[in-house]
């Protein structure tokens, strides 16, 4: 199969990136696996090792601009610019008062949902510039940014205020990135996950809720992202829900 084209996905490891790059892969796309850690991708290289993807690896923090543009400089030399970019990372926080938040652990987490985000696209969107893109239209489809969020990015709650803020942010970058990019062809894309995914740490600790279908499948969710990855310039989604159909609606 000839390639399609490369997708690059940030949090690669076990669960959403990992279903994403899987499905990619299949469709023929090269994919450049970016984790913290070299052990976090492991999972996922092994299923795609299985599907015979062609793939490469780059450890990076996204939180980084060093790390980012290294790790992005070489996915170009090796594999070529990224078509796709995946952003799958995201601070914790669930669970704490206001009061006892910590300011340095607020900042890493909104790092991780935002600024991550923001550089892992100030590092793709001029390869994506420079390319001639394709479609029949004015202006070519040049690329997809697809970032993984939560209904944290629409409301917070008691509770998730450390989160909240950095998937507020996260959704009001992508917006800003449609709007300023999405007439030279390039499409962003906010996706609100609007449940529990069924990861295998998820699996392990909520085992009768996954075995009532009750948690969103990465795998079938990835079929969706690819779906939003191939989307006509004239037909774009730019805010994306996802839930599994016994999931009660937030808001």
């Amino acid at each position: 199969m000839a390639s399609r084209g490369v997708c690059a996905v940030v949090g690669c490891g076990p669960g959403m990136g990992g279903s994403a790059a899987i499905k990619f892969a299949k469709e023929g796309y090269q994919i450049a696996a970016m984790c913290r850690t070299a052990p976090s991708f492991e999972p996922t290289a092994a299923k795609l090792k299985e599907v015979g993807a062609k793939f490469a690896f780059y450890e990076m923090d996204a939180t980084d601009k060093a790390s980012v543009s290294t790790a992005f400089d070489k996915a170009a030399k090796e594999l070529g610019p990224v078509d796709v970019l995946v952003y799958n990372c995201g601070g914790g926080g669930f669970g704490i008062s206001i009061m006892d938040i910590d300011p340095d652990t607020f900042k890493k987490s909104f790092d991780a949902s935002c600024v991550g985000a923001l550089l892992c696209s100030q590092a793709v969107i001029p390869g994506m510039l420079a390319r001639e893109g394709s479609g029949p239209f004015a202006v070519k489809k040049r690329g997809t940014l697809i970032f993984s969020s939560a209904t944290s990015a629409f409301r917070g709650a008691s509770g998730t205020a450390q989160f909240a803020c950095g998937k507020h942010a996260l959704r009001a970058l992508s917006q800003s990135i449609a709007k300023e990019y999405g007439k030279q062809g390039i499409h962003a894309v906010h996706v609100r996950l609007d449940c529990v995914l069924d990861t295998p740490g998820y699996q392990k600790k909520m085992p009768e809720m996954y075995a009532a279908h009750k948690m969103g499948c990465t795998d079938d969710i990835a079929e969706t992202y690819f779906a939003l990855a191939q989307q006509s310039p004239l037909g774009w989604s730019n805010e994306v829900d996802i839930r599994p159909f016994q999931e009660g609606w937030s808001c």
